[in-house]
């Protein structure tokens, strides 16, 4: 993504990483990877965004139901996918009956970090002091006499 990502956001993901047996973690928004603290190269995380999503695309269906999780077993690792609005977080982790636990703890992460969250996305503040001097000078009333609620 073009816009740095906070310090105390990938530091929030860090500490999320030690809870539980968890391998990997990764913040993606809506099909674009913010954070990847995964064992694994960018274009594989990618794939795996992309398949969470189309899954969640394929059993959402027609609108019927909100999932705002999805979960996977293998072998030898867990992968879990937290959803909130356009926001998701996939989880790697080794113990299947972490899985709740793990969902309640990134679930209040998500909640804990909207604002680093908005602050990632949102574009980084341009304006000079000049704009900003500018900005509190009084503007002309826009006055229409064509208009019915204007007053001269």
């Amino acid at each position: 993504m073009a816009n740095a990502i906070t310090p105390s956001l990938r530091a929030s993901m860090e500490r999320l990483k030690h809870a539980g047996a968890i391998n990997g973690l990764c913040l993606a928004w809506r099909r674009q990877v913010l954070v990847s603290l995964m064992p694994f190269e960018d274009f594989r995380i990618e794939q795996v965004v992309q398949t969470f999503h189309d899954a969640r695309d394929h059993f959402q269906g027609n609108g019927d139901r909100m999932l705002d999780s999805l979960w996977m077993g293998f072998l030898d690792v867990h992968a879990m996918c937290i959803f909130a609005g356009e926001i998701s977080v996939i989880v790697l982790h080794t113990r299947q009956e972490e899985s709740d636990f793990i969902t309640g703890i990134v679930k209040t992460f998500l909640n804990d970090a909207q604002l680093l969250i908005s602050a990632a996305l949102s574009p980084a503040n341009e304006n000079t002091e000049a704009e900003g001097d500018e900005a509190w000078l009084p503007q002309p009333p826009n006055l229409n006499p064509n208009q019915t609620n204007v007053m001269v």
